[in-house]
Order: structure tokens, then sequence, then C-alpha cells
């Protein structure tokens, strides 16, 4: 079962916009993978897109808090695929316990509008942490775990154009016709235009 590790605390720099992580903490998803964010991480939950903020709220309030916070992680690091990352994100917010219907609106601002990046294979394989919840705990324990190495020169891009009125617009079906996250992405491939 998908669960939180750890408890996160926050500091909020001067600026009031971006959040220091003082302590580590954990997301493992369903099939068991370890999602870590490293103490003294700095988060400004840019990986969801401003325009969804006016619908959904700040992504520092409410229930998907954690969640945002390994979202952005991932999306800084870039060292998961971006489709994987944004399911993660999709998938902690409902173990934070944000109603489907809005963590299935939540998904599609971050698959609509969200960030991408081409993926290296090769530096993804020797990077990536493939750890047993088990394993994160007993790291966990002993805080011994680094912090990652900065991601090489990938390409990171969005969609180039939005229309957040037609994004807005749609939000009702989401959360009403969309049974699944699959659902979701097709709504949006269908409506908005391939994001591939």
């Amino acid at each position: 079962m998908a669960h939180y590790t750890g408890r996160p605390r926050f500091e909020w720099d001067e600026d009031g916009r971006i959040m220091t992580l003082l302590n580590r903490f954990a997301f493992i998803d369903d099939a068991r993978l370890v999602w870590s964010v490293p103490a003294m991480a700095r988060v400004d939950g840019a990986s969801i897109p401003k325009f969804a903020w006016s619908i959904l709220g700040s992504p520092f309030v409410g229930r998907y808090r954690k969640a945002s916070v390994v979202h952005d992680w991932y999306c800084d690091v870039r060292t998961r695929e971006w489709k994987a990352t944004h399911r993660m994100f999709y998938e902690a917010m409902r173990t934070s316990k944000v109603s489907g219907a809005k963590a299935r609106i939540m998904y599609a601002a971050v698959y609509y509008a969200g960030p991408r990046w081409d993926v290296a294979a090769n530096y993804n394989a020797e990077l990536a942490e493939v750890m047993t919840p088990e394993a994160y705990s007993s790291l966990e324990q002993s805080e011994m775990m680094a912090m990652p190495a900065s991601p090489p020169d990938l390409t990171l891009w969005h969609r180039r154009e939005t229309d957040p009125e037609a994004f807005e617009a749609m939000c009702d079906d989401f959360a009403k016709k969309c049974a699944t996250i699959a659902d979701v992405e097709a709504m949006i491939e269908e409506k908005m235009g391939a994001t591939e």
C-alpha cells in the first residue's frame, strides 16, 4: 500500500515563495518504488502550472502539500520519466486523502501544462535511486543519504501554448467523466491536442 515515510518539516525562505525541506522524507508508491526527497531540498510549487493555482489553490496549502513537494523535487532533478513523475503525483495525492475528483483535476493540470523532459536512459540507470522501502528506512535512520548529483543537460519543455480558460471549462469533465488518469490523458489528447 502506498504511504509516506517521515513527516516533512519546512522553513520558508526570505522571499516567502520557496520552502526548504528540513528533513528527508519519501513517498513509497503501490509498486514499492521509493520517491525520496533529501533534507535541504528547495521547492517552490512550480511543477504545478500557475494558472491551476487559481482553480485549485496553492501547492503548499491543503492535503496535497506532501505530494506537491515530492513532485516538485522529481521535476527538478528529472531522474525519472516525466509521465511516471506526474502519475506518482496523482497516487501521492490520493494517499494524502485528496478526493478522486480533485486529484484528477490536479493531475490533468500537470499532464496538460506541467514540465516535460527527455530522459537520458543511461544517465537515469546510473543515477536512479533503486531502493526497497526497507532499505530506505534503514538509510533514513542512519542519515547517510547524500544529495543526488545534478542532472545533465536534458531538454526540459512545457506545452508552448496553454489555454487556461479551456482547461478550466473542462475541470468538471475531469472530475465527473474521467474514472482514471488514463481517461484524463485521453480527454486532454482529444480535446486539447497531442502532448508529445
